[in-house]
């Protein structure tokens, strides 16, 4: 038997019955006996390209999913992929021919051309991906809706911050004015991030130099370690990491006596379980707010107010990224440092700073701001 069909006949066991197994996870909201039903009741089906469990940005998404059947009826099946990239169009595809759901939701940039090659054959059926930009030229993707967190705003804050603490007095700074980012692949994502981080150094001391890399991906922690190292020597005392390889980076700092700022997830309250000499150098982390970025979109598509069709962004202000307010950031961070970074903060909640990203860009405007940097 083939192996489309055996996951055409799991993707239907999975669909009707949800078997232990299956790679599926019944909502405790059924539409059949929910009291909350309503006419914003929705079946949605949630590809995963991962896994669930753990703690992870699939988990916030699967959350918001179920909070919302919880709220208004409906019910979410869900099927991981574990990150099998082969099965990740087939999925989508089986899903969409079933024809139970009302949306089928996914995430991140690998899925956008799986997504992309499936929805134009399913023209009826609604999708929302997280976390990625979808193309809408021409009338594309005329049935999807794309939504990320304003990212560059959440780096550009990362990059104020890098800037006032390299200045200053804080416990793991050097004389020198420089600082770093590390990135894990040369993507628009990671590109997004940089240019936010660039330029929020910059609105605060133009003088102060950025250092940066790639590694060419996300799972060399040897590498990012190495490339941080390269960094601190070049002078960076505080180094900003965007990788699921982050984590070293902070190895790093911790070896090397710098500071850390970690991306996604407080990477502070993650490692200070095994190490907490390591939490102490993680200054902050830039925290993508899933949640956030998933649960208002599905509410609009329950209200009939989903703007299938276009890309929205979560903002700053309306709390779809944050940097990690924890007890390492007010230990590491000192005063005089945290009320200029507090006034910048605000401008940027109140939008009053135009910062620049990558979707959307040409290469020459990408150039133009990172021509402020310095490529290691």
């Amino acid at each position: 038997m083939k192996k489309t069909t055996v996951l055409l006949l799991t993707l239907v066991l999975c669909f009707s019955t949800l078997i232990a197994g299956c790679g599926g996870n019944e909502s405790s909201a059924d539409s059949a006996t929910s009291t909350a039903a309503t006419d914003k009741a929705l079946n949605i089906m949630f590809v995963v390209t991962g896994n669930l469990g753990g703690g992870t940005n699939n988990d916030d998404v699967n959350n918001a999913l179920n909070d919302y059947v919880k709220e208004f009826g409906g019910k979410v099946d869900t099927y991981e992929c574990n990150m099998d990239t082969s099965v990740y169009e087939s999925t989508l595809k089986q899903a969409s021919e079933a024809g139970l759901y009302d949306l089928i939701v996914t995430g991140f940039g690998t899925m956008a051309e799986p997504l992309a090659n499936t929805a134009v054959n399913y023209p009826d059926q609604k999708y929302l991906i997280f976390d990625t930009v979808m193309d809408y030229k021409d009338g594309n993707n005329s049935n999807v809706i794309s939504v990320q967190v304003s990212q560059n705003e959440g780096a550009f804050l990362a990059g104020a911050l890098a800037a006032l603490m390299t200045e200053s007095n804080a416990e793991f700074v050097n004389p020198e004015k420089v600082v770093g980012f590390v990135g894990g692949i040369e993507s628009t994502s990671i590109q997004d991030c940089l240019m936010g981080y660039i330029e929020g150094v910059n609105y605060v001391d133009s003088t102060v130099e950025v250092v940066y890399s790639y590694v060419g991906n996300h799972k060399d922690s040897a590498l990012t370690k190495e490339m941080a190292l390269t960094e601190n020597q070049k002078g960076a005392d505080v180094i900003y990491a965007v990788s699921q390889s982050d984590l070293a980076v902070a190895d790093a700092a911790l070896e090397k006596g710098f500071y850390a700022i970690c991306s996604d997830a407080d990477d502070a309250l993650v490692i200070e379980k095994t190490s907490k000499d390591t939490a102490k150098h993680i200054m902050t982390s830039v925290i993508k707010n899933y949640y956030s970025m998933v649960y208002p979109i599905v509410l609009e598509v329950g209200n009939n107010t989903a703007k299938f069709g276009s890309h929205k962004a979560i903002t700053y202000g309306e709390k779809g990224v944050s940097l990690a307010d924890n007890e390492y950031f007010k230990n590491a961070v000192p005063e005089d440092v945290l009320k200029k970074y507090e006034e910048i903060e605000k401008e940027v909640e109140e939008g009053k700073i135009k910062i620049s990203t990558a979707y959307g860009a040409t290469t020459e405007q990408i150039q133009e701001v990172l021509k402020k940097a310095i490529a290691e």
